[in-house]
């Protein structure tokens, strides 16, 4: 190795143990062939796609076991209940109270129509006298 290095006239210049070293282009070779290269690329590939599919999966599982459950107490649908009934039955109230509302003002046009025509009576009454 050490007469690689070395420069100068000297006869020895150019011989490693007899072998002649010459100047040649050298081209770095694939270690390993195509094929061999594809399927580590699709393996890599295959991986990834793997790992990105168990977190999705992970994930998933982690947002559904977050969510309140699904199953709801029978206490709690008692109270729905009863709430619809409550709810219910002030409807029903708001709408009768509409209706006599509605009935007390045709009655009050009915009162005033009717007390217009006593007057209107009464006076003709007076004018005959």
């Amino acid at each position: 190795m050490a007469d690689f290095l070395r420069s100068g006239g000297r006869r020895g210049h150019g011989h490693v143990r007899g072998h002649v070293v010459t100047q040649r282009a050298y081209v770095l070779q694939p270690v390993r062939s195509l094929p061999m290269r594809i399927g580590v690329w699709a393996m890599v590939c295959i991986a990834c796609v793997s790992a990105g599919a168990a977190a999705m999966r992970g994930y998933a599982t982690y947002a559904d076991s977050a969510a309140p459950p699904a199953v709801v107490p029978a206490a709690h649908d008692e109270l729905q209940d009863a709430l619809a009934r409550a709810q219910l039955a002030l409807k029903q109230e708001a709408a009768s109270r509409a209706s006599v509302q509605k009935s007390a003002d045709a009655l009050t046009v009915e009162v005033r129509r009717l007390q217009a025509q006593v007057l209107f009576l009464q006076g003709q009454s007076r004018s005959r006298r």
